[in-house]
């Protein structure tokens, strides 16, 4: 039985999807991989606690602990973005053999549609994410390197 709201979405096939969850799920690993490599590069005693949870030091200065908890957050939200993929692409095959969803597909692909674009938004958050900090990195090297060249010049 097909739903009174088919015509709609019909032309809207959700197979053409496949494309953008695909690059969804390339983008959420490199950001996954990047975020993890700066949390190694800038906190390298978060590798050492993964083996001995004992051996943590506190980070100083609440500009480290922010760099952190922002790429913290970027690796679950990417994390998030992974897992989500992964369930939809298994649970799709399932529930289209249903009957219920066939009957109300309208409202179901209403829902991926919009779930899918959320993913979407979360990714492109975390994206912009690790352009900032890679621009707030960009930035600090380069005052750091105008504050050493003026105690330079006041030494001299």
């Amino acid at each position: 039985m097909k739903s009174r709201f088919d015509p709609m979405l019909d032309p809207v096939a959700v197979s053409k999807f496949s494309p953008v969850l695909a690059t969804l799920q390339n983008i959420s690993a490199a950001v996954f991989t990047l975020a993890g490599i700066w949390v190694a590069y800038l906190y390298p005693e978060a590798i050492t606690a993964l083996a001995n949870p004992k051996k943590v030091k506190l980070l100083e200065g609440i500009e480290a602990t922010q760099r952190i908890k922002m790429l913290v957050l970027t690796i679950f939200t990417s994390a998030f973005v992974l897992i989500w993929i992964l369930m939809l692409n298994t649970l799709k095959p399932i529930f289209e053999s249903f009957i219920f969803v066939k009957e109300y597909s309208y409202w179901f692909k209403l829902f991926y549609f919009g779930f899918i674009l959320y993913l979407v938004l979360n990714q492109v958050w975390s994206v912009l994410r690790i352009m900032g900090a890679n621009i707030d990195f960009i930035h600090s090297l380069s005052y750091r390197k105008t504050e050493q060249e003026i105690q330079d010049k006041l030494n001299k």
